[in-house]
């Protein structure tokens, strides 16, 4: 089975992720922002190195695998392709979280992941990103998708962190 987290940056996809790991530390968990601080220096090349890496890490066999990235543009795509050589169950999360909390969070965070746009690119970014998150597209990408369930799910304080993950605690059960 494959778990796929997406969401925007500051969405809290790292937070979800390390709760699910720990719930089932045998499944492999890979985030692009790991392959970043490894291959990455913030450049725009060394980026598409990390991004690669990362997406060839993603197995079509049954291995289970929780996957963390926004699950937009190129990389999102490339994900997309990979996975549709897995015949397996995917569970699709996006985690929508409001833009003004995704700066919030941006604002506050320790920022160690090289990365090629500094903190306040990120923040036009977020509010781009935001306009794909709440339109149809990544549902109209994944939610068609042969043996796939898809969330979509609004995300904004620890209550709906802790049922979001409840729910998807029963749904690998």
């Amino acid at each position: 089975m494959k778990l796929l987290i997406l969401g925007n940056i500051g969405s809290g996809k790292t937070t979800l992720c390390k709760a699910l790991y720990k719930i089932f530390p045998k499944w492999e968990y890979i985030a692009i922002d790991d392959f970043r601080r490894v291959f990455s220096d913030g450049t725009l090349k060394s980026d598409s190195i990390a991004k690669s890496a990362f997406v060839k890490s993603i197995s079509h066999d049954t291995k289970n695998q929780i996957i963390e990235c926004s699950g937009l543009g190129r990389l999102g795509s490339s994900i997309y392709r990979r996975l549709q050589k897995y015949d397996g169950p995917l569970i699709v999360v996006v985690l929508n979280v409001d833009v003004e909390i995704c700066i919030h969070r941006l604002k506050t965070r320790v920022w160690d992941v090289p990365f090629p746009q500094d903190s306040n690119e990120c923040l036009e970014l977020i509010r781009k990103m935001d306009k794909q998150y709440q339109s149809n597209f990544l549902f109209d990408r994944w939610g068609l998708r042969h043996k796939t369930i898809f969330i979509q799910t609004h995300h904004d304080n620890e209550l709906d962190s802790s049922e979001l993950l409840s729910s998807i605690i029963e749904l690998i059960k």
